[in-house]
């Protein structure tokens, strides 16, 4: 039964964004991603808005919707300024420490040759040097795997990403940008996961090549869109672990567990911090640290906020 409502579900979704592609696709108007008016019993004011991290072109639509409100806030915050840490060769340097092989062996000691054959292949194709990357471990290789995947299977690319564009646009406009977390803390934590986990997800992308597209096209349509109820759907379909071992289940749950419930209740105290401290801040972070029981919608109103999705940019 649970996997015959996902079913439908992804069906509906499907025939939804078909339809969307007949009348020329999601453009203009019907650009609206999800942003939401957060309020307190004392005049606290801010906005939650839920980010991607890859785009196109019509993340400028989406952001010109967005600037009335950025121009009304005091400070964007975002997971960490992406565009800082690329100036910062120290921090750079130190992110990417946590990711090299220091026991003396190479990436192909650690996972099967097979998967290295596909997966340094994939890398070629996104004009990545596999041979360079050999004292890097699972944790790197596996977002390696994904960012060309997303370079060879898709018409996205990360310098497209609203968050990149948001904080751009608060650098010309003088307003300030804060981190939420910090580059050092999300590599940190990345590099944390244990190499069965990382194998498991790199080899999930890796099998799933073909349907790429696809399902990032649904992903980014949903987001346009600005659907909560969608969005949510798919990233639980993402997340299934029906297809998987107990052990590998166990993993996963462990993975989404760090990811997403203990960082939204980082956020969470982030975000309440600033609203008590009376700062309106543009509170900007993956949509799905936004969506579902204990992401950041449903924490802020367990301590009290009222959080309303706008209808805006029409």
């Amino acid at each position: 039964m649970k996997n015959m409502r996902k079913l439908a579900f992804l069906f509906a979704i499907i025939l939804l964004f078909s339809m969307l592609a007949a009348c020329g696709g999601i453009t203009g108007a019907r650009i609206h991603p999800m942003l939401f008016h957060v309020t307190g019993p004392e005049g606290q004011e801010g906005w939650l808005f839920g980010t991607i991290h890859v785009g196109d072109e019509r993340i400028d639509t989406a952001v010109e919707k967005l600037k009335p409100f950025l121009d009304g806030a005091d400070a964007l915050a975002v997971e960490f300024d992406i565009v800082a840490y690329e100036g910062d060769f120290a921090a750079q340097v130190q992110g990417m420490n946590h990711f090299l092989l220091t026991d003396g062996t190479r990436i192909t000691d650690h996972m099967p040759a097979e998967t290295y054959e596909k997966a340094a292949a994939l890398l070629k194709e996104a004009k990545v040097s596999p041979e360079l990357m050999q004292t890097y471990n699972l944790a790197m290789w596996s977002q390696l795997v994904e960012q060309a995947a997303l370079m060879t299977k898709t018409d996205f690319d990360m310098e497209s990403g609203v968050d990149r564009t948001l904080i751009h646009y608060c650098y010309d406009r003088g307003i300030e940008v804060r981190d939420v977390e910090s580059a050092e803390f999300q590599y940190s934590m990345l590099a944390g996961f244990p190499d069965e986990l990382n194998l498991l997800m790199l080899e999930n992308t890796l099998d799933n090549l073909g349907n790429y597209k696809f399902s990032m096209n649904l992903l980014y349509n949903a987001w346009l869109l600005g659907n909560a109820s969608t969005l949510e759907g798919l990233l639980n379909s993402e997340g299934s672990s029906d297809r998987l071992s107990e052990e590998e289940a166990t993993l996963m749950d462990e993975y989404y567990d760090v990811m997403l419930t203990q960082r939204n209740a980082g956020m969470r105290d982030k975000a309440v911090e600033w609203l008590e401290a009376g700062d309106k801040v543009f509170f900007a972070v993956g949509t799905a640290h936004l969506l579902g029981e204990d992401g950041l919608i449903t924490l802020l109103r367990d301590e009290g906020y009222a959080v309303e999705q706008l209808s805006y940019g029409s």
